[in-house]
């Protein structure tokens, strides 16, 4: 659904008029590949909340949301705007070299150590299908590690990442953020453990260590002593919108490359009368771990939004509720299936015909890839969107995300952020009022 089509939204009630954010979370989800889609949204954010007096106070990500969130904390003693352009310039100088080696030249060594192991070879085992110490390589010249280090250490802004622990399977945030003040206790119901640590490569890589595709990451315990083994958020918390909460966020912005309020549980994946294939089952699955759990949180953050004003505006006789009003704005696509037909759009458009036959016998490892990954339903190249690391991808993602975010935030930048608060206000809410400046 464009914003033209959206249903107008209701005024915002007299209670929401009271409410100022002062520390405002950007929350950036796992993506893989389609992390471009979330710089393109981010290199317009960021000038639109800085111009509306909310400046980010926290980044939390996963996977390559991790990556984007690192890069926002880099840059955020530079201006909004060029804090945004340092993210898009990372990604408009990606390629799948920069990532994984070719699986064409690993694939005998891969093979090689599966059998190993199933021979019970001792200190042989299969870790991942890629290697991907190019992606060390690239995360090390992308991010500033020495700014991102001065700008939590000065206070311009906090970072969490998020992993998945590969010995127990909980959620661990990984919180750098200045001063000594407590973390969040551990949520069982999760479940999500708060460790304080001083964000470095390790972390933001282990966060985007794709589960069987890349290779788990061991972590430096904060005293510098070997740690654990993590591998990608995205496992158990794909959109960390809980952990931003319980850092202490009174303002929450979600950037994802999915719609966090859609129904799309209703969108076909086959042909009428056909069996779900492998690609459709798996996007299922995906669905399932990527998808639904932000859905359902945002829901129910909207849901406890609505209950709270409506008890807030009765009066103050009325008992104190232990929840507050957490103004929110999520940022994604119209539809589940955006970006996966774009991947699709794009192999399809620059695989075939004489003009593209260079390119085509130089990207082989790319070739291969979309052939298995493509797909055929409804939601085709989606698979393929969470790896393709494709030039011309990552450039229509970047402008797909402009385009998303010019449109959820059109109007006059001096109006304020046009925040949500419940799931009656429609995907794109009425507007708020600015926010006051962070202190």
């Amino acid at each position: 659904m464009r914003p033209s089509d959206a249903p107008p939204a209701s005024a915002a009630p007299e209670w929401f008029s009271d409410v100022t954010p002062r520390r405002v979370a950007v929350v950036v989800a796992g993506a893989g590949a389609r992390g471009g889609y979330e710089a393109g949204v981010l290199s317009v954010l960021l000038p639109r909340l800085a111009a509306a007096g909310a400046v980010p106070t926290l980044f939390v990500g996963t996977s390559a949301g991790a990556i984007n969130s690192a890069l926002c904390t880099a840059g955020a003693h530079l201006t909004a705007a060029d804090q945004g352009e340092a993210v898009l310039k990372v990604w408009r100088n990606l390629h799948t070299y920069d990532v994984f080696r070719s699986p064409l030249k690993t694939g005998l060594g891969t093979a090689g150590r599966w059998a190993g192991q199933l021979m019970r070879i001792p200190g042989v085992r299969l870790t991942s299908l890629l290697d991907t110490s190019p992606l060390w390589r690239m995360a090390q010249a992308a991010v500033d590690w020495p700014q991102l280090r001065a700008n939590v250490d000065e206070g311009r802004t906090a970072l969490a990442v998020v992993t998945t622990s590969g010995e127990d399977n909980r959620t661990v945030v990984f919180v750098d953020r200045i001063g000594q003040k407590q973390l969040p206790p551990s949520d069982d119901s999760r479940p999500i453990d708060y460790r304080r640590a001083k964000i470095s490569r390790a972390h933001v890589l282990a966060s985007a260590a794709i589960p069987v595709i890349f290779p788990p990451v061991q972590v430096p315990d904060e005293d510098g002593s070997v740690g654990g083994w993590y591998i990608d958020g995205g496992v158990r918390l794909n959109t960390p919108l809980k952990p931003a909460l319980a850092l202490d966020a009174d303002a929450v912005v979600i950037v994802a490359t999915h719609p966090a309020l859609d129904a799309a549980t209703r969108i076909p994946h086959t042909v009428a009368g056909a069996p779900p294939d492998v690609d459709d089952t798996l996007v299922r699955v995906m669905d399932a771990a990527l998808v639904d759990r932000m859905v359902e949180d945002v829901n129910t953050l909207a849901k406890i939004n609505m209950l709270v004003g409506a008890v807030s505006g009765r009066g103050r006789d009325e008992p104190r509720l232990e929840y507050k009003v957490v103004p929110f704005l999520a940022i994604g696509p119209p539809d589940r299936g955006t970006l996966g037909l774009l991947a699709a759009e794009v192999f399809e458009r620059t695989s075939h015909g004489i003009a593209n036959l260079s390119r085509i016998t130089r990207d082989v490892d790319i070739q291969v890839l979309g052939r298995l990954l493509a797909g055929d339903g409804s939601r085709r190249g989606d698979l393929l969107s969470y790896l393709y690391f494709h030039p011309d991808f990552i450039e229509a993602s970047i402008e797909l995300g402009r385009r998303d975010a010019h449109e959820i935030l059109a109007g006059d930048p001096t109006a304020g952020i046009p925040w949500q608060f419940g799931p009656g206000s429609g995907r794109y809410g009425p507007r708020g009022t600015s926010v006051a400046q962070p202190q």
